[in-house]
This record gives C-alpha cells, sequence and structure tokens, in this order.
C-alpha cells in the first residue's frame, strides 16, 4: 500500500500510472495543520473521481485531534475503499469510528458496506489493548504496526541501524497473534523512510513476513516492487501448492490422509496452507 500526500496534488495524480495494488491518500502527518483543509478537499475529489477504479484508503488524523471529525465526514462517500485511523489503543476508538460511519454513510443515502477500518497500532498501550481492539468486528480487517511512533513511545532508536530490536519484534508478533484470534487478516507492517535503501527495505519487509505480516506500506513507488516480490508467493510456491493438492486429492480418494510428496510429510493442515496461498493470488 503506498502512501501519498493527501496535498500533493503532482502525487495524486499519478495514481493510475503507479504500479501499486492500494493507495492510502494520508491527511495525518504528511500534511500540515495550515494544509488540512485543502487536503480533505483534494483527496475527497479525488474518492468521487477515480475511487470506482483503484483501492483508495484514506488515513486521517487520531482521534484525539480536532482534525478527526472533519476529516472523516469529508472522505466517507462512493468510492472509498477503507479508513487507516493511526494511533489506535483503546477498543473503543474502533467501536465509535464504526458508528460514525454507518451515520455518514446513512446520511448520505448510500449503503457504503464495503468501506473497512484498518487500525494502526503505534504505542506500548495500543500493543497491550491489540487483542481487544482486534475483536471489535464491525468494519475492522487489519491491524496495521507503526513503528516510528512506537519507537517514540518507548524510546527506542529509529531507525535502528542494527535492524528492529527484541521489544519491537515482540510487539509485532503480539499483532500477529491478536489478529488472528480477532478473525482479522494478517497484519500490515509500516513503513520503511529510508527509500534510498532497498537492500534494508528487503530485510525489513522479510523479517516481518517470517513473524506472520501479509504487507507492508511504502512511501516511495521505487519501494513497491521490492514489497511485492517479497510477500507475493513466487511461481516456484505456486506450482509448489498446486502439485501438493492434486496429489493428496488423488491420495485422499485412495483412503490416504498424509502422503508424502518429494520428500516432504503432506497433511491436512499442509493441504489448507496450499489451498490459502492459491486463495490469496485470485484475490
Amino acid at each position: 500500500m503506498l502512501f501519498v500526500p493527501g496535498t500533493a496534488q503532482d502525487k495524486l495524480a499519478k495514481i493510475p500510472v503507479l504500479a501499486s495494488g492500494s493507495f492510502i491518500l494520508d491527511l495525518e502527518d504528511s500534511v500540515p495543520i495550515s494544509e488540512k483543509e485543502r487536503g480533505r478537499l483534494l483527496v475527497a475529489n479525488l474518492i468521487e473521481t477515480i475511487g470506482g477504479q483503484y483501492q483508495l484508503y484514506v488515513r486521517i488524523n487520531a482521534m484525539s485531534s480536532p482534525f478527526f471529525a472533519d476529516d472523516l465526514a469529508a472522505i466517507v462517500r462512493r468510492g472509498l475503499s477503507g479508513v487507516v485511523v493511526p494511533k489506535v489503543e483503546h477498543p473503543d476508538d474502533v467501536t465509535i469510528i464504526n458508528e460514525l460511519i454507518d451515520s455518514l454513510a446513512a446520511d448520505a443515502g448510500h449503503c457504503l458496506d464495503t468501506i473497512d477500518l484498518m487500525a494502526t497500532i503505534e504505542t506500548a498501550l495500543g500493543v497491550r489493548s491489540a487483542y481487544d481492539i482486534a475483536a471489535v468486528g464491525g468494519r475492522l480487517t487489519r491491524l496495521c504496526f507503526g513503528g516510528g511512533d512506537f519507537a517514540l513511545d518507548l524510546g527506542l532508536d529509529w531507525p535502528d541501524e542494527e535492524g528492529d530490536s527484541t521489544i519491537v519484534l515482540m510487539a509485532k508478533s503480539q499483532l500477529v497473534l491478536a489478529s488472528r484470534i480477532g478473525g482479522l487478516e494478517p497484519p500490515h507492517d509500516g513503513a520503511y523512510t529510508n527509500y534510498h535503501d532497498p537492500e534494508g527495505l528487503a530485510r525489513e519487509a522479510r523479517q516481518s513476513r517470517r513473524l506472520g505480516f501479509s504487507g507492508k506500506h511504502v512511501i516511495h513507488p521505487s519501494q513497491i516492487s521490492v514489497v511485492e516480490e517479497i510477500f507475493r508467493p513466487s511461481p516456484k510456491d505456486i506450482e509448489r501448492a498446486r502439485g501438493l493438492i492434486e496429489a493428496f486429492e488423488v491420495a485422499e480418494r485412495s483412503g490416504s490422509g498424509a502422503i508424502g510428496v518429494d520428500g516432504e510429510l503432506v497433511d491436512y493442515a499442509i493441504l489448507k496452507r496450499a489451498r490459502r496461498l492459491l486463495e490469496g493470488i485470485q484475490e
């Protein structure tokens, strides 16, 4: 998911030619206070213009900010794919935003059931509450991790030249577990800010994938291909999954629930993983 500043008209105009599968139009950190209103107008116009053709999410300002209500009122309209909520620390935050979107959609006379929420966890309190946040339901589909603000909250170096510290890895792991227990999609990792360092981005993305994250946000178009290569199944993985499924189905018809394929034991758990991989590439 590529971040695009909500006031950067030249970058917003390039969305149709960029290779990203989805976009986060930002009204928070990348937009100065003096430009908040202009950002809302530009983002709202873009949603109405091309929202039906692209996956457009909007990162609004935090609920504790004076801009939150106006942000939400401006963007809830046809064409909006979802709302990215920063600095979520309590399950009540998600409950309130669920209700506000429902109300705004009703006032507009639209049935906007397809608008979903992504809650970004960026503080120690947010991590502690992650399980309760993930259980709220409603429009909430995914948690995200905000590494920069989390490091700020704990007084950690960020970015850390030696990679994520143990406490950051622990926090990320909690989001993966909370998402699974809450029935959400696997979480997304936040952006790697040094866009001149593709090796560092790849290293962090691979680590996030190993932890159980399903994607990573980016801030520059050059980062898109790096992240996609790591999180997308390779042709070899896809071919292997299809071969496992085919071999298992043949064995299952013969009364076997576990077989050996190329020296690997394949049972129902491995079968589920292979099917899930193929389902993911068809979405």
